[in-house]
């Protein structure tokens, strides 16, 4: 039998954005909903000058994937687009990826990076997703949910348009495994006081909580929805 369950796609530019922008609301969601995700870069390409260690990518895909088992959703989509190069591909060829996903998986709700992050990948991805799941007559696509990335989301000090959530999801029960789960992103976790910090992190969403009247939140900027 067919599932009634809603689908919620989840389109991040690196492995690790999934999990410190709405990790705890995958945790929350996914009893209700059939949730996917795809990568569009490796998350590590750009730190090399030359080749990068191909040890390096298969860690991080494989902190991923333990990240995912431990969700227990399924396994995500990897592209192979450059790494903090988004910029050189052609919109158009990344909206294309997208599309092939959004047809074949009908996603009811996207969630995605903000417009006005200070990463170009993160950015090219939320532009990417606008386009792709643009609002046509038989779209499956209904709302689309912007999530923040700190080191990212809170440095793009160029934009006037900052960061100011407008969608809040309670994330209190869910709280220590977020954490646990961005434990398992070893390479990736930065000590205090980065923003990406674990200690951050967890505020981050304390912060979120008292701008709603709970103990934790997720907080993400409504860029579309549409009531049927």
């Amino acid at each position: 039998m067919k599932s009634k369950k809603n689908n919620l796609l989840i389109v991040a530019a690196h492995p690790d954005d999934e999990i410190i922008g709405c990790g705890g609301t995958i945790l929350k969601l996914k009893k209700n909903y059939n949730i996917e995700a795809i990568f569009m870069t490796d998350g590590i390409s750009s730190r090399y000058k030359k080749n990068t260690p191909r040890k390096k990518i298969k860690n991080r895909r494989e902190e991923c994937l333990r990240v995912f088992k431990y969700l227990k959703i399924k396994k995500p989509t990897f592209c192979n687009f450059p790494d903090n190069q988004m910029d050189k591909v052609p919109l158009i060829e990344i909206v294309k990826v997208l599309e092939k996903k959004i047809n074949k998986f009908k996603p009811n709700t996207i969630m995605t990076h903000f417009e006005n992050c200070l990463n170009i990948d993160h950015r090219l991805t939320y532009q990417a997703v606008i386009t792709a799941a643009r609002p046509l007559k038989n779209s499956s696509v209904k709302k689309i949910l912007s999530f923040e990335v700190p080191s990212s989301t809170d440095w793009a000090l160029f934009s006037k348009k900052n960061f100011q959530p407008n969608y809040f999801v309670d994330i209190s029960i869910y709280i220590k495994k977020k954490i646990h789960a961005l434990k398992l992103y070893k390479s990736e976790l930065k000590k205090y006081p980065h923003s990406r910090s674990i200690k951050n992190i967890k505020s981050l969403a304390q912060i979120r909580g008292t701008s709603c009247g709970v103990n934790y939140a997720e907080g993400f900027v409504m860029s579309r929805y549409i009531e049927k």
